[in-house]
């Protein structure tokens, strides 16, 4: 331990590593006492829980914040929690984890959840920091546990009403604590299935010896408190120490400093010693303008906008058009909007890449943006709910003035079917299409489809699902006609039958195919396949009752016809896989994903198991509802570029894997393994494994 020889602000420290950070105040020669800054060291969550704000803090809540937690970005609207705005490129969605969730958690009844943190060495506590970055407020009670491992209340939420931003919390701990302690119990309140808290830290400040102010009739909190007003510039905030991150723990830093003044070592008075103080200084070096402009396309976008702060050169270089060719405008409310519009569009002179998803805006605020910076757009995506959407056909129309548009994503818009084959027919270099309406919708997806097939010869993807009617054959037809067609998404089309499929059977150049519960049928399926020879995605989650997939046959064909396969998804393994079926498919050398529903494979059986460990590219393996010996465990952990695991076996299922202990043998092999997601593994497994296998 080294004494503090400066003061600074914790949160603003360079070497966050360092942590905890000691405060050594002497008294006299013999007698001193500890400021003591420390962060998580452990944490613990209850067994079978499912909360989202356990899920997305947990594995983020050990050590320090991230480095650029500090100064937020003030777009307008970009504090609250839910908007997301960036220059980046559209990534594939993954939510995979988030839907598993939201699928089973309903189950459940749920209570007000917490999560148990330790920390490294027990204090007398005096602040208790948490670094909420998602959805604040809602933490409503934090516990300290005695030697008896009684749970005692440091604190208990008071009425307040929490700004939607991002924010480090430090409320006054309104119950005394005259004993050590190093956990901390953080209770959140009962929230939404969809709702969640991120925490990205939590900082326990205490001290080595119990200290009491001067003044016998005022407690420590109250003492901080008049501080805070003294060096706050907030201090009309009285349910938060900390509401300024600048000057952040200053309080503590004053009572250090002039510790005689304010408190007292049980009979003894304190000398004030110095504490640390932050001293953070980046060095710029000059560059040539474009080479600083090829630096600055890989930042995002607040780390960008901040450098405007550096100089004038900086401020000058951040508003050059050619770093906005990407703009995406999430979850963004109405009454940000606007100033969002206007705070690009002199940016956006060379904007390609549009995505609003989710965002309300007024459609003359719309129109004034794609006029002034749509000249050059070929990709736009309109994700709108339609609960919240505004938009009408009508005022879609403005998109038909576009005519080089390539990508257009109309999820969940009021968009009518003569309104978009406009938009199609203006727009002839269109390569992919989004139609996923998942409310009930009068959109003729066959007169779409047709216009597809006659104005956009180049088309490559085509997305659409369940809700969207009025499909046929003709539409089928007519949009086989598109023969750059290399993906094909039609999930959720219960009413086309399993002759209407056998139009796609004239493609050939198809590398993703999804049928997510449709109709389907094996011969089809298997016709189609060997057709498309470059098949390397192929998605079959069926629910059906009816067994119209036999999946021992599809593999053999897959294994026949498309070798270079990368990813096969189907919920449904109905059929006992023979050993012709496995020899089939083991010709299919690039697998990298797998996702299976394995509810009726024999538990004996390792011969699938078997044949996954042969694939030395497989990265993604997902089963649902089944049981993993040690055995087959073993297997797996052969797969050496294994990056995700998922072993999902809901409660309704109550299958648990043999010797959750065994599963030490992924971590300790697959050396790539950056996520694994398992039911039945304790606390105390977990934190064995994250000291043993830092990877």
């Amino acid at each position: 331990r080294e004494n503090m020889t400066s003061y600074c602000q914790p949160l603003y420290c360079e070497r966050c590593s360092r942590y905890p950070y000691v405060g050594r105040i002497s008294v006299g020669e013999e007698e001193h006492v500890d400021f003591i800054y420390q962060f998580v060291k452990e944490r613990f969550v209850p067994t079978r829980h499912q909360s989202l704000t356990i899920f997305y803090t947990a594995p983020d809540i050990i050590g320090p914040p991230k480095p650029n937690y500090g100064e937020l970005f003030h777009l307008p609207g970009s504090n609250r929690k839910e908007i997301d705005i960036s220059l980046s490129p559209w990534q594939k969605e993954d939510d995979f984890i988030r839907w598993y969730i939201n699928k089973f958690a309903f189950w459940q009844y749920h209570k007000n959840t917490y999560i148990d943190i330790e920390f490294h060495e027990a204090v007398y506590p005096i602040r208790v920091s948490i670094y909420e970055i998602y959805n604040p407020g809602s933490v409503i009670q934090i516990l300290a546990q005695d030697s008896n491992n009684q749970w005692n209340k440091l604190w208990d939420e008071s009425s307040q009403i929490v700004p939607p931003t991002s924010r480090l919390f430090s409320p006054p701990l309104s119950h005394p604590c005259n004993f050590k302690t190093k956990m901390l119990r953080l209770v959140f309140r009962n929230s939404p299935l969809e709702s969640y808290t991120k925490l990205d830290a939590v900082m326990l400040i205490g001290t080595s010896e119990l200290i009491f102010p001067r003044n016998a009739n005022e407690s420590l909190t109250n003492l901080l408190k008049r501080i805070n007003c003294m060096y706050s510039s907030h201090h009309e905030e009285v349910h938060n120490l900390t509401p300024d991150l600048k000057s952040a723990h200053l309080d503590i830093v004053q009572l250090q400093q002039n510790f005689p003044e304010y408190c007292v070592i049980c009979k003894s008075d304190i000398k004030r010693k110095t504490f640390y103080k932050n001293n953070l200084k980046r060095k710029q070096e000059s560059q040539e303008d474009e080479i600083l402009l090829i630096i600055l396309k890989n930042l995002d976008l607040m780390t960008l906008c901040r450098l405007n702060y550096v100089n004038k050169r900086f401020n000058d270089l951040i508003r050059d058009p050619r770093l906005y060719t990407r703009l995406n405008i999430r979850i963004v409310p109405d009454k940000y909007i606007r100033d969002i519009f206007c705070y690009f569009t002199p940016r956006c002179k060379y904007l390609r890449q549009l995505d609003l998803t989710a965002s309300n805006f007024d459609v003359k605020d719309f129109v004034k943006f794609i006029d002034n910076c749509g000249r050059h757009l070929t990709h736009l995506k309109l994700k709108l709910a339609l609960i919240h959407c505004r938009v009408d056909d009508e005022e879609f129309s403005y998109l038909e003035r576009l005519n080089g548009l390539e990508y257009l994503n109309l999820l969940d818009t009021h968009i009518e079917t003569q309104r978009l084959c406009k938009i199609l027919h203006k727009n002839q270099r269109m390569r992919e299409i989004y139609l996923e309406m998942y409310f009930e919708r009068d959109l003729n997806l066959d007169a779409v489809l047709i216009e597809l097939g006659k104005s956009c010869p180049d088309l490559e993807v085509i997305s659409s699902n369940m809700e969207v009617r009025h499909l046929t054959s003709r539409g089928i037809n007519a949009f086989a006609d598109c023969k750059n067609l290399r993906k094909i998404n039609l999930f959720h089309h219960c009413c086309v039958d399993d002759e209407e499929f056998s139009y796609l059977e004239r493609l050939n150049g198809l590398e993703y195919l999804n049928l997510h519960n449709t109709h389907i049928e094996t011969q089809r399926l298997c016709k189609i396949l060997q057709k498309n020879q470059r098949m390397r995605e192929l998605r079959l989650k069926m629910y059906s009752k009816n067994d119209l997939i036999n999946l021992g046959e599809v593999l053999i064909e897959l294994g026949n016809s498309c070798r270079d396969l990368e990813v096969i998804d189907s919920m449904q393994l109905r059929y006992s896989l023979t050993s012709r079926d496995i020899n089939a498919f083991a010709n299919c050398k690039n697998l990298r994903e797998v996702k299976l529903f394995l509810h009726k494979y024999p538990e004996t059986d390792d011969s699938f198991f078997r044949l996954l460990s042969s694939y030395q590219n497989l990265q993604e393996v997902c089963l649902f509802c089944t049981v993993l010996s040690d055995h087959n465990l073993e297997l797996l952990a052969k797969c050496k570029n294994l990056k995700k695991l998922y072993i999902c076996t809901p409660p309704l299922y109550q299958l648990n894997l043999h010797t959750p202990d065994k599963c030490s043998v992924i971590l300790e092999q697959c050396l790539k393994l950056q996520e694994a997601y398992l039911y039945n593994i304790s606390d105390r497994l977990v934190n064995q494994w994250k000291k043993r296998y830092p990877h």
